[in-house]
């Protein structure tokens, strides 16, 4: 059968083959390395703190949605020379034409601009993508692309070539002039800042200024020369005139006239931005901190490229000595994973780990595949909640839509023993440690990590997360219980909370399905 699919799917690109690319076999020439100003804009001010604190970087926490965005948009504007900007997920709606705006704007006042996108989320962008790295400063690459440009050919490619195709670059880099950056879960799109009207993450970046910006940059270039990676003017033989490059900027602008409140928003965020660059001391926690990355070869099938990331979270978790504290928007610990967690536990290690509810889950499968460690956790005494899709808005939680929607998790952080933190793309489940390639940053400051801590646990309350338990039921046995808080009101409850009888029911099914873990 398999040989049979890879037949089909060579004749019909054969047919086909106006919809098609080649993929690159060799790397490409490393572009001209830009080294980080520190002789204007964002360096000249932070020149001084860097050199006054050497090993270290400045570090701010970045929780709330619209914060993150504006945070991006004002380095956008304050760059002088370079931006780099590597993402799973990059949208065309508001929050992501927002971006785009300021990147145009950046390469207007002669600053290279460089995009680096994975091809899973492109779609049909291939000419919009091409409009825009026709600009003379704007070069834009695309991840492990698919053959196949013609959105009916893509599932058959990735049956033929499922190996490669399932592997995908998960990282997200935002980094201005080599010398200050965002890291952490947020992909650009509405949902990742609070701006969509039907669903938002609940997320989690850092601000990060000084010496770690070197190390990611040097990550990005890795990728960027990789030799999957693919320029965006090779996805399409469609040409690009000027008519089509003017056409796009005012169709933009004209789109973006739709974001409210954008201009006050947006002077609070510049003057908190300038606060950072201008008052780093006091603004700024100075900490040593690692950035750690998967190498690109690990979507090379067979590369033996194994996963940094992952051994580092191995390692961290395994030398905690009293506290592990966890948001995985996906947890999915496997057999190896849950007997690392409940040893840990036994010896002592409290552990909470927070992630979705089915009803908050996106991804059916990974709720499925998770749901079965549940009980096993809980009876090593792992404290498990799950995120409410319900979930009461956060103190201080701004939204850029002034409708209500469902909510959802989608951080990837960690707390070690208060003293270390993780923010970062990986989450625990196989797909990050085994197929994905991801980055973290793991900052060593007891302050950073007992702020990080604080925001953590306020999303473990009753009116955000449902707390799960093992009590005895009257047929027998123990049974699963959630414990929540709704409008002021206590709640418990003996079924998955807030889902419907199809969500349970499919998630039933897939529980069954074997091999299941090796898919997500």
């Amino acid at each position: 059968m398999r040989g049979w699919l890879r037949g089909a799917l060579l004749v019909v690109a054969l047919v086909s083959s106006a919809g098609c690319i080649s993929l690159p076999t060799a790397p490409h020439p490393p572009p001209d390395t830009l080294a980080p100003v520190m002789n204007e804009g964002i360096g000249a001010a932070l020149a001084p703190f860097v050199d006054a604190h050497p090993g270290e970087s400045g570090i701010a926490l970045l929780q709330h949605g619209p914060a993150a965005l504006l945070a991006r948009a004002v380095l956008a504007d304050l760059a002088t020379r370079s931006i780099d900007v590597q993402y799973y997920i990059y949208e065309d709606d508001l929050t992501g034409l927002l971006l785009t705006e300021k990147l145009l704007d950046a390469a207007d006042r002669g600053v290279r601009v460089r995009v680096l996108l994975d091809d899973n989320n492109q779609g049909d962008r291939e000419f919009a993508l091409k409009v825009l790295s026709a600009h003379p400063n704007i070069s834009i690459r695309i991840f492990n692309p698919y053959r196949a440009r013609v959105g009916w050919l893509r599932p058959l490619e990735l049956v033929a070539d499922f190996r490669r195709l399932h592997r995908r670059m998960h990282n997200k880099i935002f980094a201005v002039d080599g010398i200050t950056g965002i890291f952490g879960g947020r992909n650009i799109g509405d949902n990742y800042f609070d701006a969509d009207r039907r669903s938002n993450f609940s997320d989690f970046d850092v601000f990060v200024a000084g010496l770690l910006i070197i190390e990611a940059t040097a990550s990005f270039e890795e990728y960027w020369v990789h030799p999957l990676a693919l320029p965006a003017e090779e996805l399409t033989r469609r040409p690009v005139s000027a008519e089509d490059v003017q056409a796009a900027r005012r169709q933009l602008r004209e789109r973006l006239d739709r974001l409210p409140e954008f201009s006050e928003r947006y002077a609070r965020a510049l003057e908190q931005l300038q606060q950072y660059i201008r008052e780093p001391e006091e603004t700024l926690t100075w900490a040593r901190a690692e950035f750690v990355v998967d190498p690109p070869g690990k979507l090379v099938p067979d590369s033996g490229a194994g996963s940094p990331v992952f051994d580092r979270l191995f390692e961290l978790w395994g030398q905690a000595k009293d506290e592990v504290l966890i948001e995985s928007a996906y947890f999915v610990p496997t057999k190896p994973g849950s007997r690392l967690i409940e040893q840990r536990a036994r010896e002592g290690v409290r552990t909470r780990i927070l992630t979705n509810s089915l009803a908050a889950n996106d991804v059916l499968p990974v709720h499925a595949g998770y749901a079965k460690y549940r009980r096993r956790l809980l009876k090593a005494g792992v404290g498990i909640y799950e995120f409410q899709r319900a979930a009461a808005q956060g103190e201080g939680d701004l939204r850029l839509s002034s409708a209500s929607s469902d909510a959802s998790l989608h951080s990837k952080v960690m707390i070690f023993d208060r003293e270390i933190t993780w923010v970062g793309s990986f989450n625990l489940d196989p797909r990050s440690a085994e197929l994905n390639t991801e980055l973290a940053i793991v900052i060593h400051d007891a302050a950073i990590a007992q702020r990080a801590a604080a925001l953590v646990e306020r999303d473990l309350l009753p009116d955000r997360s449902w707390r799960l338990a093992l009590e005895p039921r009257e047929s027998g046995g123990l049974g699963l219980v959630w414990y929540g808080e709704r409008d002021g009101v206590g709640l418990r409850l003996t079924g998955e909370p807030d889902a419907s009888l199809g969500q349970r029911a499919a998630v039933n099914i897939l529980k069954l399905v074997p091999g299941l873990e090796g898919l997500l």
